[in-house]
């Protein structure tokens, strides 16, 4: 019966042995995510029909459940859509955006972290084994958990040990429970950075997706600009072949129309360069066809600037955020000032040794240790420095960080009123541009306006329109920086109709 334990113990210990060799090996390998090179095809290389025109990138809201002009984009096994309204698009960021799978990657990270922390709570169970020959001048194997081999005989020493060992620390007067409470504020404060992260990519998007209608709407108006001027220069030139206009009045006509063509130009760019934009913070190739749905209303501004900044108070996740970042300093310094003190810890162990000239059978014992740290070269005393100096640096961060809140609120709400003035100040702008225009006309069609007139007033009423419009959008923008200013989510613009007092945004006119 001793014999066949024996060769059990024997037999035991390759298992034992077993989990190292088989990674030695490589048998039990992790699987390693990479990147190769199709993968980077399939996210930069587009196909040459996916060309985007600037006239189709913005629909008219009535036509956001039609279908899209633009061939579908395929990616993986379904084709994406090329048509989106603003809170489509917002979804589809949330969904896709690699910045925020970067976020909630970090989340469970921080909760994996916790549940490491939390372990020392709980016994420690390990599988122990050891197997050695030893000449008759050294002691057999190394100590256990609660003690060591005993020799016997004086002659060369085998042996083969098999343990189960249990470890479980009692007390630690604050270490463990310390770093768990750090770690749940850390999980806590990943989860907040989330989402803010969140409230960003909507602000991102939202951003880039007003940019596009604003291009959209200033090409409009270049395109109306590049008419009125073609049809100028057909009229200067038939006034030139009648006699009643000079060569120099055709030469101003033609400047005139080659300007307002370079701009028309970089309109055009602008659009392209906002929609790249906009794909690239929805997390698609910049490269894909897109539509945007234009914009009908213009939401107004129903609150004060104390009821903002209130809100942004108790909406803002940064001031949960912040709480949680003092409170896992202390903890953090709670578990560096424990390091000074004892740790209480049973130890148990249950197992058999066989072998040759040392003490054989069932080995099994149980202890109460206490160990108490004298000292360690200053590194618990520079622990604790640092540990403190993490709690002032918290409590700065928190203030300078709701300090940066109140200052976005209320830069995000004076925008707002100053882009609502500019509105009203462009319009009226707009107006009397487009009469003087209708006067200089008259003027010019009974001969006592001249081409350089003409002109003049087709550049103002141009550039009154360009005022418009990019007061207006940006008024769109400004609403929305103050949204995420408050803390609140990006759900886009209420549709024409769905606010009595909203204001419908106009277009531009020929």
């Amino acid at each position: 019966m001793t014999r066949w334990r024996s060769r059990s113990i024997w037999l035991l210990m390759p298992l034992l042995l077993a989990p190292g060799c088989a990674l030695w090996d490589g048998t039990l390998r992790i699987r390693r995510p990479e990147i190769t090179e199709a993968d980077v095809a399939a996210r930069v290389v587009v196909s040459g029909h996916v060309e985007v025109n600037p006239a189709e990138s913005v629909v008219e809201p009535g036509a956001a459940g039609g279908q899209s002009a633009l061939a579908p984009v395929r990616h993986g096994l379904e084709p994406e859509p090329t048509r989106f309204t603003l809170p489509d698009a917002i979804a589809f960021a949330l969904k896709k955006s690699p910045r925020l799978r970067s976020i909630r990657a970090a989340i469970e990270r921080a909760r994996g972290q916790a549940q490491a922390a939390f372990a020392p709570y709980l016994p420690q169970v390990d599988l122990l084994g050891q197997y050695g020959i030893v000449s008759d001048t050294l002691a057999p194997g190394k100590p256990g958990n609660e003690g060591f081999l005993l020799a016997s005989g004086a002659a060369t020493r085998r042996y083969a040990q098999t343990e189960l060992g249990l470890e479980w620390i009692l007390y630690d007067f604050g270490r463990t429970g310390g770093r768990y409470h750090q770690a749940v504020a850390r999980e806590s404060i990943a989860q907040l950075q989330a989402v803010r992260a969140d409230q960003t990519v909507e602000l991102d998007v939202a951003t880039a997706y007003l940019d596009v209608l604003l291009a959209r709407a200033l090409d409009r108006v270049q395109t109306d600009a590049v008419r009125r001027s073609e049809a100028f220069l057909a009229d200067t030139v038939a006034r030139r072949a009648g006699g009643v206009a000079l060569h120099e009045d055709e030469l101003r006509a033609q400047v005139q129309l080659s300007e307002s063509r370079e701009a028309l130009v970089l309109a055009r760019q602008a659009e392209f360069d906002a929609l790249a934009r906009l794909n690239n913070v929805m997390g698609r190739n910049a490269a894909w066809p897109l539509e945007v749905v234009d914009v009908e209303v213009q939401p107004p501004l129903r609150e004060s600037l104390a009821d903002f900044l209130e809100r942004a108070a108790a909406e803002r996740p940064e001031t949960g955020l912040v709480r949680q970042q003092v409170t896992a300093a202390a903890e953090g310094l709670q578990a560096a000032q424990a390091e000074f003190l004892p740790r209480i810890s049973v130890r148990a162990a249950l197992g058999r040794t066989d072998g040759d000239n040392v003490i054989t059978g069932w080995q099994e014992g149980a202890g109460l240790h206490v160990e108490a740290p004298l000292y360690a070269g200053g590194r618990h005393t520079g622990e604790r420095h640092a540990a403190e100096a993490d709690v002032e640096a918290a409590l700065a961060e928190a203030q300078a960080l709701l300090d940066g809140i109140s200052l976005q609120v209320n830069l995000a709400y004076r925008g707002v009123v100053a882009a609502s003035e500019l509105i009203e100040l462009s319009r009226t702008s707009v107006v009397q541009a487009q009469e003087n225009l209708r006067l200089v006309r008259v003027r010019y069609r009974n001969g006592d306006a001249t081409p350089t007139d003409i002109v003049d007033g087709e550049a103002a009423f141009t550039r009154s329109q360009q005022r418009f419009f990019s007061a207006t959008y940006n008024y769109l923008a400004a609403l929305t920086r103050l949204d995420n200013a408050v803390g609140e989510r990006q759900r886009g613009f209420p549709a024409k109709g769905g606010s009595a007092v909203s204001e419908v945004l106009p277009r531009a006119q020929p």
